[in-house]
């Protein structure tokens, strides 16, 4: 890893270019819901909201040139969900969908939507304390290889163990070999496996407690 780089939460002038290293890394999945020129307003708002009430957990790592890579952990997703609630954001977000302002592709997210129910549901079972997420990860293509989502990694990870956390669970593609190999030098484990229509996923574990160096 460049000794150059940076990892600390997220400041909200380098939203936008979150997203667009977003839109890059899932260009496959941003095409099914906003189609080939995606609007980045989606996203920003989603995130915003996320950085707001968890900043901790919002992650940036930055070299000279800028922000190279982002992750998005929570402590815990039931929370994350109940703040939106309270807050009325998903009206929001649904309002500027309704407008337009997304560009939103209605059918596609209705099957997405399901799709993820089912996913989110079924994949419960594999948790043993807490809810506690790692959400997204994604690194600028010009700077894949260099360590710079262990260290996203392994920061989120000593940020939930601040905050107590003894379990964090995500979900990856079984095969993506170069983010497995990141989640497993960095203390997951796989505890089970699930399917969804992007394909065939491994369901992984850490404790916090004992990030690995």
């Amino acid at each position: 890893m460049d000794s150059a780089l940076d990892v600390g939460p997220i400041r909200s002038d380098e939203m936008v270019a979150a997203v667009s290293i977003f839109l890059t890394a899932f260009r496959d999945n941003v095409r099914l819901v906003y189609g080939d020129q995606p609007k980045p307003d989606a996203m920003l708002d989603v995130w915003s909201f996320a950085r707001e009430t968890e900043p901790g957990g919002f992650l940036a790592a930055r070299d000279a040139s800028g922000i190279v890579g982002y992750a998005l952990f929570t402590s815990s997703v039931r929370q994350l969900r109940r703040r939106a609630l309270f807050r009325a954001r998903p009206m929001v977000w649904a309002l500027g969908a309704l407008s337009g302002r997304y560009g939103v592709r209605w059918l596609q997210v209705a099957r997405l939507f399901w799709n993820k129910v089912l996913f989110v549901g079924g994949s419960g079972r594999f948790r043993t304390k807490g809810d506690a997420q790692l959400l997204n990860i994604a690194v600028d293509t010009r700077a894949r290889g260099k360590g710079v989502a262990k260290a996203l990694t392994r920061a989120g990870l000593s940020y939930l163990a601040v905050r107590a956390v003894e379990e964090v669970r995500l979900e990856v593609l079984k095969d993506n070999a170069p983010a497995i190999k990141v989640y497993e030098d960095t203390g997951f484990v796989q505890k089970g496996r699930m399917r969804n229509i992007y394909g065939d996923w491994l369901v992984m574990t850490a404790d916090p407690r004992n990030v690995r160096a």
